[in-house]
């Protein structure tokens, strides 16, 4: 009887410590994401070579939002102060693989913030504002399961022109 309480006791302590630890071992084994470049020039070739979003560990199938995180201290037309930005959308493979792109047009409403000129029905650089250089978070989530994922973009100031 002695035994068979001592094993007893080492299962429950085993379950107990299995338990406690797998939430560790659920985020470790979260969704990743990778940004490629993830420094990139804040200049019009950002529309020839889209930046490339991939990640994995999403479950299979599920649709994922990419969002770039403005800070407060960034306005952006059309958006609440600190609120974040749908770049990109893409939805996992069978084997839980994202592959997604920023595309042109929200290069040119986002990164730029460009207008749209009605009357010649064409996008107006004139009075673009574009983001700040600097270092944005980006935020992969899953409509599903929710889960989270980020990773870092850095824009580049363009090159100085020379005179």
């Amino acid at each position: 009887m002695r035994c068979s309480k001592h094993s007893l006791l080492s299962i429950l302590i085993g379950f107990v410590m299995a338990v406690s630890f797998s939430p560790g071992i659920v985020s470790a084994n979260g969704p990743t994401l990778v940004v490629a470049p993830d420094k990139a020039v804040l200049s019009p070739a950002l529309i020839n070579k889209p930046i490339e979003i991939t990640g994995s560990g999403w479950r299979p199938n599920e649709p994922i939002v990419v969002n770039i995180k403005v800070p407060q201290s960034i306005t952006m037309k059309g958006v609440a102060p600190g609120e974040d930005v749908g770049i990109a959308t893409g939805t996992a493979d069978d084997k839980g693989m994202l592959k997604a792109q920023v595309d042109a047009m929200t290069v040119l409403m986002t990164f730029f913030q460009v207008d749209w000129d009605n009357t010649k029905n064409m996008i107006d650089f004139s009075k673009a504002q574009p983001l700040p250089p600097g270092t944005y978070t980006l935020e992969a989530i899953g409509f599903d399961s929710e889960r989270k994922a980020t990773a870092t973009l850095t824009l580049l100031p363009p090159p100085k022109k020379e005179k």
